[in-house]
């Protein structure tokens, strides 16, 4: 089965969030399953050419495509050393992508021609198949910006091979980001403008939303956990909007959880840590758990290590956190985070670092090497979020020996079992509430003064299996179907 993902991000070369690490985890393992794997994503100016090695794709040279009312020529790129069985494609285009900034610029303003880098993205890897005469089986696409490939598919290519089936399937990250514009930007799509009007594909309350018009126009949409995809039909809060939309395509509509790379999540052999351990010899974790606290200048001590790592916004519970720091400490916890976000979060972090010198550290931050320090070196990891359509953080923490503590929801809710219900993996609490957060931290604080417990505990997390070999094997019976799903369209 030959896949084509087009994406707005990929790890290692460019990541923003978790999509990066999907991007750049799941066409290797399709590989390994026999997949041929292409991966199309823009070459931003963000992207260093010669660090990444990248050249142009042999035999091709540049490709002329309208984009809206402006022809402009494209260029692939590609990277040589992508994994084995996966190829990267990276679309030059410098007046669509020759800027700083992936998403919106330096300063956070969404670029005013978000629609038109969605459309070049998109027609560039509908095109590429052909060019690289290379029969397609299922193009996949990733969130908003990649939601017109599924949509030209079905407008532009109907009658027509890519060449092959090409089926295709939307997965949603996050369904919060829609890629909403006002109406006239539907011509930066090069589509006409009765398309955004009720009750056409791309409508929504009078604007243009791409995520909806890729829910309408795809073979097959997924998204990232099971119970995320139960929530966002069922709820009015997290469906953003499109709960209607989707529940209207409920019988094509899933949930799939996403994998961790064990290649580089591996407390055995990763590279970043003060001493190696594994689930059978935890002996080094105590050394990390040391070499935090001297890093972070936190007092030595028996006293539960709190560790969180992520965005610091109200969708990840800061709140909550914020209103039990002194509660906390009192209560006989250490706290460290790492990471960046809201600046209200900031201050009261820092307020109360300086409050609580020696049991609470603030690195306002992202550091590769503090976060697998963190993982390894905390005693429990913290991830009361308000939603998370399906979470890493958690999977790391597991892998890692480190109990996570979490709300029931999303892909927190189908990966952490809660130590009071059987043979548990972490603590869970339900009302989105500081004292119910307290309540689990309670929990968390008398199983871990009981050290057969508590080894018991960590030992069930860190022998589960969220690899993304897993994740692939449920992809691909998704692709299949989808493939069913055309070949019934085109009879009709």
């Amino acid at each position: 089965m030959n896949v084509l993902m087009v994406a707005a991000e990929m790890n290692p070369l460019v990541k923003v969030g978790g999509l990066a690490d999907v991007t750049g985890a799941l066409p290797a393992a399709l590989a390994r399953r026999g997949c041929e794997a292409a991966v199309v994503l823009p070459l931003y100016a963000d992207i260093d050419r010669e660090t990444w090695g990248l050249r142009p794709r042999p035999g091709l040279g540049k490709v002329p495509l309208r984009v809206g009312d402006t022809m402009l020529d494209v260029r692939f790129w590609q990277w040589p050393d992508a994994p084995h069985g996966v190829t990267v494609d990276l679309v030059e285009c410098p007046p669509l992508f020759g800027r700083a900034g992936i998403y919106a610029d330096p300063d956070g303003r969404g670029f005013p021609d978000a629609v038109a880098r969605a459309s070049g993205l998109c027609q560039a890897a509908l095109l590429l198949p052909r060019l690289a005469e290379w029969p397609v089986d299922i193009v996949q696409a990733h969130d908003a910006q990649t939601a017109l490939a599924p949509v030209y598919r079905r407008l532009w290519y109907r009658g027509r091979d890519l060449p092959g089936p090409a089926a295709t399937l939307l997965t949603i990250h996050n369904l919060a980001h829609q890629e909403i514009h006002p109406p006239d930007t539907i011509a930066q799509a090069g589509l006409p403008a009765r398309l955004v009007r009720y009750p056409e594909m791309f409508e929504f309350w009078s604007n243009l939303n791409l995520l909806k018009a890729g829910i309408v126009a795809s073979d097959l949409v997924n998204t990232v956990s099971p119970t995320y995809a139960q929530e966002v039909v069922s709820s009015e809060a997290l469906g953003c909007g499109l709960q209607g939309v989707l529940a209207e395509r409920a019988d094509a509509f899933s949930g799939i959880l996403n994998g961790v790379d064990y290649s580089v999540w591996d407390p055995a052999h990763d590279p970043y840590l003060a001493a190696p351990y594994n689930a059978a010899d935890l002996a080094g974790k105590a050394v990390c758990r040391a070499r935090l606290l001297a890093a972070a200048g936190l007092v030595d001590s028996p006293r539960p290590l709190l560790g969180l790592v992520g965005r610091l916004v109200a969708q990840k519970g800061l709140d909550l956190v914020a209103a039990l720091l002194d509660r906390m400490v009192a209560g006989g916890f250490s706290l460290i985070v790492l990471g960046t976000g809201a600046p209200v979060y900031h201050a009261v972090l820092s307020d109360a670092a300086g409050r609580h010198p020696g049991h609470i550290a603030f690195w306002p931050e992202f550091s590769e090497a503090k976060a697998h320090a963190i993982y390894a070196g905390s005693d429990l990891f913290l991830m009361p979020s308000r939603f998370e359509p399906c979470g890493l953080s958690q999977l790391y923490a597991l892998r890692y020996g480190t109990p996570p503590i979490v709300r029931r929801t999303g892909g927190l809710a189908d990966t952490v079992r809660d130590v009071q219900i059987g043979e548990g993996t972490g603590f869970v609490f339900v009302e989105d509430r500081a004292d119910a957060l307290w309540g689990a931290l309670e929990t968390a604080r008398t199983v871990f003064a009981d050290p057969v417990r508590w080894r018991r505990l960590q030992r069930r997390g860190m022998g589960c299996d969220y690899s993304w070999d897993t994740a692939a094997a449920s992809y691909l019976e998704l692709y299949q179907a989808a493939g069913r799903q055309t070949i019934a369209d085109r009879r009709r």
